[in-house]
């Protein structure tokens, strides 16, 4: 197809944000879309805005070296778009994704080779195998080369996974990118289950890390972690803060969410801290969240919780806080989608985030794109 009009562009843009959140693919303003603009330019989502607020003329008009006039800035990503259209000019439409499944299987940080009952339409739409980019923070040259590097080695890929972040997904129209993004979704759930499995086959590029001990640590966890029942409400909700918790009311507000979703309580029973295997969950919540006993006291518990937003309570899931609502629960659907990157990791002996990296995003995220999101579209 030829490249989109300007118009055409900002629009299928904005079409895009919408059905990536519908489809639960991004939360609030992670991931980003873009397309190819005639002119030798693209349209991409602007850097930090909640896509539910967002128009057509907070869409950003660059040029191929991310040059733009106006004042809303551009992705902080641009740079992998702007790669990925350099590489492949069939490309004309590309998607940023926080998927679920899709980003805990970017923990373990390598390309997977799909087996023989994947058919030869999803090898054909994605790709002849799972590709992983290696790590690199988010908006730097060197997640930029990362994924460059996987998309050169790789030329029939139409995605790339970003370890411990996300994943590209590639098309050469905007039905062609989502469709994309939500096949490869529904084949790394499948390729979650199946490394969660007993029966799912040893790796040697993660019986290189650590095997030993990993095993052994796996063997443990998963132990504790079978049979978990999940209630038939997995959050519930206290409007205020209760009594004893003042100190956190104090910090976060007065909205906290106990949380028993299905990794959260598997997590939980494991009964330690739960690190970011995740960038997003080292946005919200630093480089770990504890996990303190069940059965401590008020007061203790008060002190642990401290100024975080995020606390597990052994084999109880885990409680969330926030100022609002939607702030509690979305620090909730990120500690679920980090607790399922955890689990696969635990037992397939996969690293977190590097403590220096999740604490750089941290503080990129409280300084820059935390204020950014509040941002109100102009009338």
């Amino acid at each position: 197809m030829s490249y989109y009009s300007e118009e055409e562009a900002k629009k299928l843009v904005l079409q895009s944000c919408r059905e990536l959140v519908d489809h639960k693919l991004i939360v609030r303003t992670w991931g980003n879309v873009s397309a190819r603009v005639e002119g030798d330019r693209i349209a991409i989502t602007p850097s930090g805005r909640d896509y539910d607020t967002l128009t057509e003329d907070d869409i950003v008009i660059t040029d191929m070296e991310g040059r733009y006039e106006g004042d809303i800035l551009p992705s902080s990503e641009i740079g992998v778009h702007l790669e990925c259209y350099r590489l492949r000019p069939d490309v004309n439409f590309v998607i940023h994704t926080h998927q679920t499944y899709a980003s805990a299987l970017s923990v373990l940080g390598m390309d997977i080779r799909l087996g023989s009952r994947v058919s030869e339409r999803t090898r054909e739409l994605i790709g002849p195998r799972i590709v992983c980019a290696s790590y690199g923070l988010n908006g730097s040259k060197k997640l930029r080369q990362a994924v460059g590097y996987a998309i050169e080695t790789n030329p029939l890929t139409n995605h790339v996974l970003m370890k411990n972040h996300g994943a590209l997904c590639l098309g050469t129209d905007h039905d062609r990118a989502f469709h994309v993004a939500l096949t490869l979704e529904k084949l790394s759930e499948k390729i979650y289950e199946y490394y969660c499995t007993d029966g799912a086959p040893l790796i040697e590029q993660l019986k290189q890390r650590k095997a030993q001990k990993a095993a052994m640590q796996a063997e443990d966890l998963v132990a504790a972690m079978q049979e978990v029942t999940v209630p038939d409400e997995p959050i519930t909700v206290a409007q205020s803060i209760p009594e004893g918790l003042e100190d956190a009311d104090e910090h976060y507000g007065v909205w906290m969410l106990h949380v028993m979703t299905p990794f959260v309580l598997k997590m939980s029973n494991a009964d330690c801290t739960i690190k970011a295997y995740l960038d997003d969950m080292a946005q919200i919540t630093g480089p770990s969240v504890k996990c303190v006993s069940s059965d401590m006291s008020r007061e203790d518990f008060t002190c642990a919780v401290g100024k975080s937003n995020a606390i597990m309570v052994e084999g109880k899931g885990a409680y969330c806080f926030g100022p609002t609502y939607d702030e509690a629960l979305f620090v909730a659907e990120v500690l679920e989608k980090n607790c399922t990157a955890a689990y696969l990791a635990s037992i397939r002996g996969a690293e977190p985030l590097n403590m220096l990296d999740a604490m750089i995003d941290r503080i990129k995220y409280t300084r820059k794109y935390s204020k950014l999101k509040d941002i109100k579209p102009q009338v």
